[in-house]
């Protein structure tokens, strides 16, 4: 152990910050506002272990990453450092219910990292001029989801429904080329731009920054797209708030519902009342807002920690 562990400091070039997510996809691209905010109080030598490692080419904010795809590997990769676990929440499995954020999750992960003062909540992911120009699929393109089912930690209660998002492809696809990302598994959404489970992570991140908006749902493309500035309408319902997992450059729907926020991952006792309450019209109508704001900057909220 004390061997592999100056070993693997040497490696890594000694940094002075040593991190690790909490193992999903949406997690450790959370980390970079982290990052971002060390670099911007002057840290450098800033260390970040991630079995996504393509989340972090390019990123200025990170000096060094750990990452292998060979479990044995790995675990000798991470061998005497001293890594510090980002995370803002907890799950307990008898109850299917997260721990309640009483932050915004952005803030929750800096004040884990002992970062103080002004913070901003956004996440970052960098793309090439090459990997931008790559992702213009059509010249008034739109992104959209149909499930996040396929997510490593996928919760019902996050699902919308594919017959409302295919009723939103129908009335927007008069006028814009409508571009389905995802994975493979998610339901086939017509009269769209089929690409679930035919981008690589970044393919999807530059397709993302050449659209006009993301329609879609709680989840790793709704944070993937604010790391490359791209306005979404994010189907909430009211499993959890948006002021604590969410981006006010977003149009964020929700379901004032007597239980909401539940916080619960899948048992709902009221047939998801907080999702069917949001229509496809209103969907329909915010995207039309955010695609009127396409060209402008994105608004950044800020917090004092």
């Amino acid at each position: 152990m004390p061997v592999a562990g100056l070993f693997n400091r040497a490696r890594l070039g000694f940094p002075r910050h040593y991190f690790r997510g909490s193992g999903g996809i949406g997690d450790d691209l959370l980390c970079t506002t982290v990052f971002r905010e060390l670099r911007k109080r002057g840290h450098h030598r800033i260390a970040f272990s991630t079995q996504y490692p393509d989340l972090f080419q390019h990123n200025p904010d990170l000096d060094a990453v750990v990452s292998s795809t060979r479990p044995r590997v790995w675990r000798w990769l991470h061998e005497g450092l001293p890594l510090v676990r980002l995370g803002y929440a907890n799950h307990d499995p008898a109850t299917d219910r997260d721990e309640p954020l009483t932050e915004h999750l952005l803030a929750k992960l800096c004040r884990v990292a002992g970062i103080s003062g002004e913070i901003q909540l956004r996440p970052y992911l960098c793309l090439t001029p090459a990997e931008l120009a790559a992702g213009r699929v059509a010249e008034n393109q739109i992104a959209i989801q149909s499930s996040g089912m396929s997510a490593a930690f996928s919760m019902r209660n996050k699902e919308w429904g594919p017959e409302r998002f295919q009723e939103v492809c129908t009335e927007l696809g008069s006028r814009h080329t409508i571009v389905q990302v995802g994975s493979i598994k998610d339901p086939k959404l017509a009269s769209t731009v089929d690409l679930r489970g035919k981008t690589r992570l970044r393919q999807s991140a530059a397709i993302l920054a050449n659209s006009s908006v993301f329609i879609g749902l709680v989840g790793f493309l709704m944070h993937l797209a604010r790391a490359v500035d791209c306005r979404g309408v994010i189907v909430y319902g009211g499993r959890e708030t948006p002021p604590t997992t969410g981006y006010v450059a977003n149009i964020n729907l929700t379901g004032a519902t007597p239980c909401s926020p539940c916080w619960l991952r899948n048992r709902c006792d009221y047939e998801h009342e907080c999702m069917r309450m949001i229509r496809p019209e209103t969907v329909i109508q915010a995207a039309r807002e955010q695609i009127v704001k396409a060209q402008e900057p994105l608004e950044i909220e800020s917090v004092v920690l």
